[in-house]
């Protein structure tokens, strides 16, 4: 995985702390179907996985095994906290 290439790539939107970290938006290249744990692994924020993490394909609630396919828009979307 890297930046944006000519081949497939997905779109990472980022929110909260992690579009601090990772930007609020970032374009991936893939070589097929990955699922959700795969990115997040390679992305290295893994530790969200425990803490509360939760993901959207293209718009839509899923879990850490669902399939992210070329052309996707995956949102990671960290746990909120205010006051």
């Amino acid at each position: 995985m890297g930046d944006k290439t000519d081949g497939e790539y997905i779109t990472v939107l980022s929110f909260g702390p992690l579009a601090e970290s990772l930007g609020r938006t970032r374009s991936i290249s893939v070589s097929g179907e990955m699922i959700c744990r795969q990115i997040i692994i390679e992305l290295g924020i893994e530790d969200w996985l425990q803490n509360g993490l939760k993901v959207a394909i293209n718009g839509e609630m899923a879990d850490f095994e669902a399939t992210v396919s070329p052309g996707d828009e995956l949102a990671l979307l960290p746990p909120v906290s205010g006051g």
